[in-house]
C-alpha cells in the first residue's frame, strides 16, 4: 500500500471540496455499468419507498442512537436497502436509521459534498471504490481502521480487489457492500450453431473470439446486422479497456502508487484489438443490430453472439426472452500477457464509509459493519437488493453460487483479482481514458498515442491536485 504523504494536510475549503471530488461520470459505470443499477430522474419523495425515517424505540420516543445515511438508490435498490436499514433496527434498538434520498446530480454527489463542507454530513453515505484515495487525502472520509481493528476484523475476511479499493495508505476507510463482478461472459447459442460453431464451447483467447466473430458476421450492403461482440463498448470505453486491458495481462498503474500506467503494453495492444475488430467492420457506425427503441441490451434481439453482461441485463433478458439459449462463462484472455481465462474480470461496486463530521460515528460504524461484514446483515443485503458482497463469511455467496441468475457472478467473483486503479485522480483519469479510447475506436488517434495522452494528462492533473492537498 501507499505512504502517506506527510504534507498532505487538512481540512479542505467548500470550494476546494467541491470542484476537486466532483463525482465520477460513469465511474462505476455509474451505476448502470457497474453492473449495479440507479434510476436517475427519481424524485426525492419517501412515498415511493426511497427513504425513511429512523424507527421509533420498542417502548416510543427516540431512540438513543439516531443515524442518517444518504442513498443514492432509486428504483427496487433503493427500496432494498430501506428494507436493509429496518432489519438492522429490529436488533440493534438504541439505533435507529434514517435514510435520505439523495440521488447525483449528474455523476457528481454534490448534496453529500456540500453537507460535509458545510460540517453537516450524513452519517452514513457510499461512493465508488475507487475514489477511496482521493476522498481519503482530502479528509473527506473518517478513517474506520481503529473500529475495524477493535471488533476484531481483518483484511482477509474480504475479496482482495475489494480490500485494495477498501483501503489508503494502510488505513481502512470503506466497507464494500456490493462487490459487483465484473464480467460472466455469455453467448447465443442458437447464433453459434447457425455459423457452424459448437454451442457448447465458447472461445478461450481473443483470436478464438475473433475467429468465431469471422465466422458470425452477416452484412446487409453497408450495414452490420448480425456480429460476433462489440469489444468497443463493454457498458462504456473505459470500462470496455479496463477490460479487456485486464485480459490481455495489462496494468493501469504503477504498483503502489498513483501513478497511471495507460500506455503499458497490454494495455495498449488491448485497445488496438478494439480498434481492429471496430475497422473490420466498418467501424462503429456500422453496426446496426438493434432497433433506436430498444429498451433491453441489444443481446436481447439474438443479433449479437457473445457479450459480458451485469446482472440486471441478464436478468431482463431472461424475463423478456425465456427460450433464448445462452451459455456463460469467464472472459477469454489473450497470451503473451494475459495467462488464463477470466483473467479480464474485475470488480466494482459500491462502499460505505462514514463521512467527516459525522454527529453519530460510533452508530454509524455498527450499521455499516453489520450491512458489510456480518452474516445477517449481508444476508439481509442479498435478500432485499440482490447484489453480491466482499465479505467472504457471508452464507449470501452460497445462495448467489446455486442461484440460477446469479451463478456466473459467483465464478467471476472468486476468479477476479483486479479493480479499477485507485488513484488520487482516479475520475480524472477514467474521463481522460472514455475520451481518449472514443477517439481512437472512430480513427482520429491512434491507440498508442492515445495511451500517451491519457498518460500526460492525468499525470498532470496528479500534480495539480497533489500541489493543491499539499498547499492548505
Amino acid at each position: 500500500m501507499r505512504q502517506r504523504d506527510p504534507r498532505l494536510r487538512m481540512p479542505i475549503s467548500r470550494r476546494q471540496l467541491l470542484a476537486a471530488a466532483g463525482g465520477l461520470a460513469a465511474a462505476a459505470a455509474a451505476p448502470a455499468v457497474s453492473g449495479c443499477t440507479i434510476t436517475k430522474g427519481q424524485p426525492p419523495i419517501d412515498t415511493m419507498g426511497l427513504g425513511k425515517d429512523a424507527a421509533s424505540a420498542p417502548g416510543g420516543g427516540k431512540r438513543k442512537h439516531n443515524i442518517t445515511m444518504y442513498s443514492l438508490w432509486g428504483s427496487t435498490v433503493g427500496q432494498g436497502l430501506v428494507n436493509v436499514a429496518r432489519d438492522f433496527e429490529k436488533t440493534h434498538t438504541d439505533i435507529g436509521v434514517r435514510i435520505v434520498f439523495a440521488p447525483t446530480n449528474g455523476s457528481t454527489q454534490q448534496k453529500l459534498l456540500t453537507a460535509v463542507a458545510g460540517h453537516e454530513p450524513p452519517d452514513v453515505a457510499q461512493l465508488v471504490p475507487l475514489q477511496t484515495p482521493q476522498w481519503a487525502a482530502m479528509g473527506i472520509m473518517t478513517d474506520l481502521t481503529p473500529w475495524f481493528e477493535r471488533d476484531g476484523l481483518s483484511l482477509d475476511d474480504f475479496f482482495a480487489p475489494a480490500v485494495e479499493a477498501m483501503t489508503y495508505n494502510d488505513r481502512v476507510y470503506n466497507l464494500n457492500w456490493d462487490a459487483d463482478p465484473n464480467f460472466p461472459f455469455f453467448w447465443n447459442k442458437k447464433i453459434f450453431e447457425d455459423a457452424g460453431l459448437d454451442p457448447d464451447t465458447p472461445p478461450k483467447t481473443i483470436d478464438e473470439v475473433d475467429e468465431y466473430s469471422a465466422k458470425i458476421l452477416q452484412r446487409k450492403g453497408q450495414r452490420v446486422t448480425r456480429i460476433g461482440m462489440v469489444p468497443w463498448d463493454i457498458y462504456g470505453s473505459s470500462n470496455s479497456l479496463f477490460t479487456w486491458g485486464f485480459a490481455f495481462g495489462g496494468k493501469f498503474r504503477k504498483p503502489g502508487s498513483d501513478a497511471v500506467t495507460p500506455d503499458d503494453e497490454y494495455v495498449v495492444k488491448a485497445l488496438e484489438w478494439m480498434c481492429d475488430s471496430a475497422k473490420k467492420v466498418g467501424g462503429p457506425d456500422a453496426v446496426s443490430i438493434s432497433p433506436p427503441s430498444l429498451t433491453l441490451h441489444p443481446f436481447s434481439t439474438g443479433n449479437l453472439a457473445m457479450a459480458p453482461l451485469v446482472a440486471p441485463n441478464l436478468r431482463d433478458i431472461i424475463d423478456a426472452k425465456p427460450d433464448m439459449e445462452i451459455g456463460s462463462g469467464l472472459l477469454p484472455y489473450q497470451p503473451p500477457g494475459g495467462t488464463h481465462v477470466g483473467q479480464g474480470a474485475w470488480i466494482g461496486g459500491w462502499s460505505a464509509f462514514i463521512p467527516r463530521y459525522a454527529k453519530e460515528p460510533e452508530a454509524a460504524w455498527e450499521f455499516i459493519k453489520w450491512w458489510s461484514a456480518s452474516d445477517e446483515g449481508t444476508m439481509s443485503s442479498w435478500k432485499h437488493v440482490g447484489f453480491p458482497v466482499s465479505y467472504k463469511k457471508s452464507s449470501s455467496l452460497q445462495l448467489m453460487k446455486k442461484d440460477p441468475v446469479m451463478g456466473p457472478y459467483y465464478d467471476t467473483l472468486v476468479n477476479s483479482s483486479n479493480t479499477r486503479p485507485p488513484v488520487l485522480v482516479a475520475d480524472y483519469y477514467t474521463a481522460q481514458l472514455d475520451d481518449q479510447i472514443s477517439k481512437a475506436v472512430y480513427g482520429q488517434v491512434k491507440p498508442l498515442q492515445a495511451m500517451r495522452n491519457v498518460k500526460e494528462n492525468t499525470m498532470t492533473e496528479l500534480r495539480r491536485l497533489q500541489k493543491e492537498l499539499m498547499g492548505r
